[in-house]
């Protein structure tokens, strides 16, 4: 498991695993740490939450 740390300057550096495939993402100093390491598994974890939110709604 990868670990980010967040510097005085606002800037996290190490690594965060994807939260869809786990895999390890670089954040290269970047300000907001980055979860997703593909735009399509950022969009299957919100279809994911749009699916229970139907389901939820449908019951």
């Amino acid at each position: 498991m990868g670990r980010a740390r967040l510097e005085k300057d606002g800037t996290y550096t190490g690594d965060l695993p994807c939260k869809w495939c786990q895999v390890l993402i670089d954040q290269g100093g970047r300000r907001r740490p980055r979860q997703y390491c593909r735009g399509t598994h950022r969009w299957k974890q919100y279809g994911a939450n749009m699916v229970a939110v139907f389901a939820a709604l449908l019951n």
